[in-house]
Order: C-alpha cells, then sequence, then structure tokens
C-alpha cells in the first residue's frame, strides 16, 4: 500500500537541520530545498529557527521565524 504523501519533513533538533522530501512522479521522494505543502517556504528558513533556538528562547525563534516568513515573496 503507498500512501502518496506528497510531502515529509525530516527534523533533527539535535544536528539542527530540517530536511524535505517530495513525492516524484515515479513514486519515490526526493529531497528538496523549498516546500509545496507550505507554497514557497525555503526549508532553510526552518533548520535558522531550530539553530536560534539553542542561542535563545522559543518566543525570540518563533518571533524570528514570523518575521522571516512575512519577508517572504
Amino acid at each position: 500500500m503507498i500512501l502518496e504523501i506528497p510531502e515529509y519533513w525530516v527534523v533533527d533538533v539535535v544536528g539542527k537541520r530540517v530536511l524535505a522530501f517530495r513525492l516524484q512522479e515515479d513514486k519515490t521522494y526526493r529531497q528538496v530545498a523549498q516546500s509545496v505543502a507550505l507554497e514557497g517556504l525555503p526549508i532553510s528558513l526552518l533548520a535558522q529557527t531550530l539553530q536560534r533556538l539553542s542561542s535563545g528562547t522559543n518566543i525570540s525563534a518563533a518571533s524570528w521565524f514570523g518575521g522571516a516568513i512575512s519577508n517572504l515573496p
């Protein structure tokens, strides 16, 4: 049974990185740099937010992320 999930993310909290994979037409997954689930979201912003959590608070990281996504085209 294939669920055909269009996109999934792997969040490595310890390594402070986020990987995103998108389902291809041939039913395989390929790593991508931009989300289709959240159109236009660069996956790198999620990793940067995780990195900010290690040097700040949840609120400061969330505030930074909110500002970053508000500036997306």
